[in-house]
């Protein structure tokens, strides 16, 4: 398996944006349609409704390739707004809202029946120890995970650190670069995470910067720097977070 480095948190980014200023725009324009007499109070309530915030969450996230998150928002968000634009009667509501589990189970179940079919394909797993996962690799120093509804531990044994491509999505995923060094000027960890956290384990003395798009949410370096800090290198962590963390370590 041939592992390169993905330019998707540009995209990513740019979407996350696009989808933001969407939200703000048609939120507005309701409310001052509502203010007017122009919208009804019944489109008002489906349309501004943490349902239909689900909804706008799941496309985004199959826009960028998320799935299980995507398909999984979806559906929830789709069944708890059936009731305002149907009408139908609570008893409904409340027979049928275990088809949730269902279809969360259902899409689950076919992304590990994907995994276990690449696993099978004979996937490596080089310079990284790693604990329960959903699609882990890595190759000659760069790091790539994809993570729903699991967890993840790398620890690199690499000599050279050359980056890290890590997606999660309901999860968390641990880094360890303690046991491994630097050799470019700048090298990149890009994160993608939604509803998750992730663990990064960095010496004190390297360079980190970090540039990320935060929607509620945040990172700490809590590192104790006891020693001069390396700045011919410098480790750049960026991505987006949505509901997530991100917390340095060494």
């Amino acid at each position: 398996m041939i592992i390169r480095k993905l330019s998707h948190p540009h995209w990513h980014r740019t979407v996350n944006t696009i989808v933001a200023a969407l939200i703000f725009i048609v939120a507005g324009s309701m409310l001052l349609g509502r203010n007017l007499d122009l919208v009804p109070d019944y489109v008002f309530r489906i349309v501004v409704s943490w349902q239909m915030l689900l909804i706008v969450f799941g496309l985004s996230s199959l826009i960028k390739r998320n799935l299980t998150a995507g398909f999984i928002f979806l559906a929830v968000g789709t069944f708890f707004l059936i009731p305002a634009i149907t009408g139908v009667e609570e008893e409904w509501f409340r027979t049928y809202w275990p088809v949730i589990f269902i279809i969360t189970g259902i899409v689950l179940l076919f992304k590990r029946r994907n995994f276990k079919h690449h696993h099978e394909g004979g996937w490596k797993w080089d310079g990284c120890e790693h604990a329960t996962s959903e699609e882990l690799s890595s190759e000659d120093g760069f790091v790539k995970a994809n993570v729903s509804f699991g967890a993840a531990k790398y620890i690199v044994l690499d000599p050279v650190f050359k980056g890290a491509d890590l997606d999660v999505s309901f999860g968390s995923v641990s880094l360890d670069l303690r046991k491994t060094s630097l050799e470019k000027p700048q090298t990149h960890i890009d994160i993608d995470c939604s509803f998750g956290g992730v663990e990064l384990f960095i010496p004190a003395h390297w360079n980190v910067q970090v540039e990320t798009d935060s929607t509620l949410s945040g990172w700490e370096d809590k590192r104790h720097i006891s020693q001069a800090v390396e700045y011919e290198h410098k480790l750049i962590i960026k991505g987006d977070l949505t509901f997530s963390g991100i917390e340095i370590k060494n």
